[in-house]
């Protein structure tokens, strides 16, 4: 009869396992069988017989050891969202200790997602780099891919806790959160969130900065009015004090599924975000300067503490889930946004050519950058080719800063009719 009541059980579960969302975690369904488990045999035990107390204690061992497996790693996926040019890849480059995502003073750097992956310890972090925020029409003016406009929305679908980075440095846009962000964050409220208030520097009154958190965060933090002016000092304050914010959060406002946030229709959504400027259920705020890495690690400290008990998506040698030539492209057209005037370098094109690794580990690659005239491939090119060469060698010292290892690049410019007009940094035996 144990037995019998015992497989109904584990065919239920696996059905239960099967339906839910994939956000729901391995660990978390273990934790639930474990529970079920221990109540199946509270109940059963004194009618059963000595061989179903042994298959018992046998199912208990394996779930016990599978369980201690998963408790020997950790993990948490992030995303970070934002408009364009607010600094989402400068944040997560600094996170992860290394230049994974493409940046450049122009917007539009980051064309789709990509993940870039930090490892601390036993935790690994994984990070959904997007594309900033953009409307139909600004689609269109730009010549965007439709990526532009899902992949946040894929990534906030994907992730265990969302980061939305702010730029306090705007004047014009830094007392309310743009309304494309405030959009995702109705569509996705069963999501936990933290703001990230960047280029603080550029920011000389403090008190103003007081006030712009009060106006984005709604005076709230995770639903509960009047924020708190308790500030964690060390990571050893972080435990107690997340456990506090999630305990109010819980207890503050109800948390949505997956089916019911989408109970709001996208014209619902729209009237919510005309009337906001902020959002109520950050569980968190940080304060910090990207490009000089001043406040990083306590969202690293946070995000650390917040990780579950899970199997690590990639392999500790892994950085990123960008093929290498995609990390190669991205960083030569981020220098062009740097290096070329207005929207000239929108205009170009940038492939690879050749792509090799050496026995010695050193890569060894050719990259072309397609002109669409004669007059803005001499601009690509610079006076006695001055331009090209800068260009060439910034790209490949921060690609070597990536891959940790040599590289050997040279970039060569076209137009139209393929005539090579320029090629520097040729260093190839």
């Amino acid at each position: 009869m144990a037995l019998r009541v015992f497989n109904y059980l584990t065919s239920s579960f696996n059905i239960c396992k099967n339906i839910f969302p994939c956000s729901v975690r391995v660990c978390n369904n273990t934790n639930l069988w474990k529970a079920v488990e221990v109540r199946f045999v509270s109940g059963v035990s004194e009618d059963s017989s000595d061989a179903d107390g042994r298959g018992l204690s046998l199912l208990n061992a394996g779930c016990s050891s599978k369980l201690n497996e998963y408790r020997d790693s950790r993990l948490l996926k992030i995303a970070i969202i934002g408009v364009p040019n607010v600094g989402k890849s400068t944040v997560i480059n600094k996170l992860i200790g290394r230049k994974v995502c493409s940046i450049s003073s122009k917007v539009h750097t980051t064309r789709c997602k990509a993940r870039a992956i930090g490892i601390e310890g036993d935790t690994q972090l994984v990070f959904l780099d997007t594309p900033g925020l953009v409307n139909s029409d600004e689609s269109q003016r730009h010549h965007l891919e439709h990526s532009f406009r899902s992949d946040s929305e894929i990534a906030m679908l994907e992730a265990d806790i969302i980061g939305v980075v702010h730029d306090v440095s705007n004047t014009w846009a830094r007392d309310r959160l743009d309304p494309k962000v405030l959009r995702l964050l109705y569509l996705y409220p069963m999501k936990r969130s933290f703001l990230i208030l960047n280029k603080i520097d550029a920011l000389k009154s403090k008190r103003k900065l007081l006030d712009v958190i009060r106006l984005l965060t709604n005076n709230s933090l995770a639903g509960q009015s009047k924020i708190s002016g308790h500030k964690p000092s060390s990571v050893t304050d972080y435990a107690e004090f997340v456990d506090h914010q999630i305990s109010d959060k819980n207890h503050n406002y109800p948390v949505m599924d997956e089916v019911d946030s989408h109970k709001l229709s996208e014209l619902q959504v729209q009237r919510k975000v005309l009337n906001e400027r902020g959002w109520s259920h950050f569980t968190e705020v940080f304060m910090v300067s990207a490009l000089l890495g001043d406040g990083i690690n306590d969202i690293k400290d946070y995000l650390l503490h917040i990780s579950e008990f899970s199997p690590w998506l990639f392999p500790v040698t892994k950085f990123t889930d960008q093929p290498s030539e995609t990390i190669i492209v991205n960083t030569v057209r981020s220098k062009l946004l740097d290096h070329l005037p207005q929207e000239i370098p929108y205009n170009l094109t940038t492939t690879i050519e050749y792509f090799v690794v050496g026995k010695d580990g050193t890569i060894s690659t050719v990259v072309l950058v397609g002109c669409p005239s004669i007059r803005l491939e001499r601009l690509v090119v610079g006076s006695r080719g001055l331009r090209i060469r800068t260009i060439a060698l910034e790209a490949e010292q921060e690609l070597q800063s990536t891959f940790r290892q040599p590289v050997r690049l040279k970039v060569v410019v076209t137009n139209k009719s393929q005539t090579l007009r320029a090629s520097q940094n040729t260093r190839f035996s």
